[in-house]
């Protein structure tokens, strides 16, 4: 594993964008960490945050300790274990969305009932157009059991 300190500057222009975008302040250290050639980074030695694409978003772990006001989609418990396993997130499996998420936005995946955190991922649709019959609608980036949950989380 290699782990690096971001500059001052960084480390607030990151902590910025999260304000910005999600309304949660942040404060502390950055260590940027590699994993498996994904990015994760480390606020106050913990794994909030991860890189994809040039953005940066909550990991699950993030969302369960920060619960995010906006960008949440609630999945029935029958979509659980394909998320699970990767997959991107399909209409049918949803139960509700916030309808504010724009496509392109960041999103996390909770399970009806419990609320549990399952997964992060990009919108390929507006959160409005997000229930229905078929297609995908989420683009699952980082989720429950992925190597970086178990690179942090391994018992």
């Amino acid at each position: 594993m290699k782990r690096q300190r971001l500059r001052k500057k960084d480390t607030k222009n990151i902590l910025g964008k999260i304000k910005d975008a999600y309304g949660v302040e942040l404060s502390g250290e950055i260590d940027k960490v590699d994993i498996d050639g994904r990015t994760v980074f480390l606020v106050n030695n913990e794994p909030l945050l991860l890189e994809h694409d040039g953005n940066v978003y909550f990991t699950v772990y993030g969302v369960m300790k920060l619960m995010p006001k906006k960008g949440r989609v609630v999945v029935d418990e029958g979509a659980v274990k394909f998320i699970m396993n990767g997959a991107d997130v399909m209409r049918p499996g949803i139960v509700e969305a916030d309808e504010s998420i724009k496509q392109g936005d960041f999103c996390y995946i909770v399970v009806e009932k419990k609320l549990t955190p399952l997964a992060v991922g990009v919108a390929l649709v507006d959160g409005t157009d997000m229930t229905g019959e078929k297609g995908k609608v989420i683009e699952n980036i980082h989720h429950l059991n992925d190597k970086i949950w178990k690179f942090f989380f391994k018992k």
